[in-house]
């Protein structure tokens, strides 16, 4: 099976457009703080941030919670390599760059996962990947481009999922969706694994 089925982007993201995800004004659409509302974080609890790209958001959500430990998740060393340069450049010790080898001692173990703006190139097996980290307790929050909503940024709207196919998506790969979040220029789902 390709690993991108189910996949509504064409391509993965080209690290070499990677300035576009280090541009600080993506968090007036999706504001750092109302994620941290979103993901409910225990204290002293373990953040993955499922595609994390060059760890913009992870940085953001490590420095206001610095007791949650952060896993920065993605499968393009590219990515990681920038994110690790930050990190040299200004620590932050409750970080941790990771790639896809760590997933498995990860399995059944995670509390919370941050998909943000990603669903839409994640496959089917990405999904069920997804779902198999997660902790019998925990959950998931899927923040994605919309479909549904004219906009001035992001991929085109061929390139994702309006918030009911996403839904419906999310459902048939096994999750529950527990609640829905608008932003401005994107839908939130907090989801776990149906029981």
């Amino acid at each position: 099976m390709d690993e991108r089925h189910g996949a509504r982007q064409p391509h993965r993201f080209d690290p070499r457009r990677s300035a576009l995800l280090d541009d600080e004004a993506r968090f007036a659409h999706v504001p750092p703080d109302e994620l941290l509302a979103l993901l409910e974080l225990p204290a002293d609890g373990l953040l993955l941030d499922f595609g994390t790209g060059t760890g913009t958001y992870a940085l953001a959500i490590a420095r206001a919670r610095p007791d949650v430990r952060v896993l920065a998740l993605d499968e393009q060393d590219a990515m990681l390599d920038q994110l690790r340069a930050k990190l040299a450049a200004a620590p932050l010790p409750n970080v941790e760059p990771i790639g896809p080898d760590a997933l498995p001692a990860l399995r059944g173990g995670v509390e919370r996962i941050l998909a943000l703006n990603v669903l839409h190139e994640l496959g089917d097996d990405a999904l069920a990947h997804l779902r198999a980290l997660l902790a019998p307790a925990g959950r998931a929050v899927i923040v994605d481009w919309n479909a549904d909503v004219e906009r001035p940024v992001g991929p085109p709207r061929d390139h994702v999922f309006g918030e009911r196919e996403a839904t419906d998506r999310l459902r048939a790969s096994g999750f529950a969706v527990l609640a829905t979040h608008p932003f401005a220029y994107h839908y939130g789902l907090t989801i776990r694994p149906a029981r």
